[in-house]
């Protein structure tokens, strides 16, 4: 297992969770969210340069978010643990109220609430993302302006490199 490159502290601070939502569940979602979606994002070398060197002064500046001038504007972004922060989060509402058990998976029911319809779940699940994308966007932006930086950071569509975010947000609604 890769270190994971945000904290369940991040994400309490960025976009928290159930307080009696388990740690180590979550930290499960962390993992496959940094494996599935950060890995598709930016292809398998960079994704490998960045858990292998999180502290490289570039690398900790794409994850922790920064500012930086391009023709003499400034302009901030997140970085990527936002990026992070936010798929986790859209994981995390489609499988929070499913409990694994020894007769399969059921949803937890509680007498005081009502679990919400599957549509209005998809529908979250889809608006995360969908944010998660627009804080990926930023993290392109910056990207491409350092490019020089980022030897393993490829803007093309090529399979193994990064995906244009607007291509891969629509591989996900289709």
């Amino acid at each position: 297992m890769a270190a994971l490159l945000w904290t369940y502290a991040n994400q309490q601070t960025i976009k928290p969770i159930a307080a009696n939502f388990s740690q180590t569940k979550f930290e499960q979602i962390m993992e496959e969210t940094q494996v599935e979606d950060l890995q598709k994002l930016l292809g398998f070398e960079f994704y490998q340069d960045i858990i292998q060197n999180p502290t490289d002064t570039w690398n900790a500046a794409l994850l922790a978010g920064d500012s930086y001038t391009y023709n003499s504007v400034t302009y901030y972004f997140e970085g990527l643990k936002y990026v992070l922060a936010y798929f986790a989060y859209a994981r995390y509402v489609k499988i929070s109220a499913i409990k694994d058990t020894y007769g399969g998976f059921v949803n937890k029911q509680f007498e005081e609430s009502r679990q919400i319809k599957r549509g209005d779940e998809a529908n979250l699940h889809k608006d995360f993302r969908k944010i998660a994308f627009k804080y990926w966007e930023e993290c392109q932006k910056f990207l491409s302006v350092n490019s020089s930086e980022f030897p393993y950071y490829y803007a093309d569509p090529l399979p193994r490199r990064c995906w244009p975010s607007d291509s891969y947000n629509k591989s996900f609604y289709m």
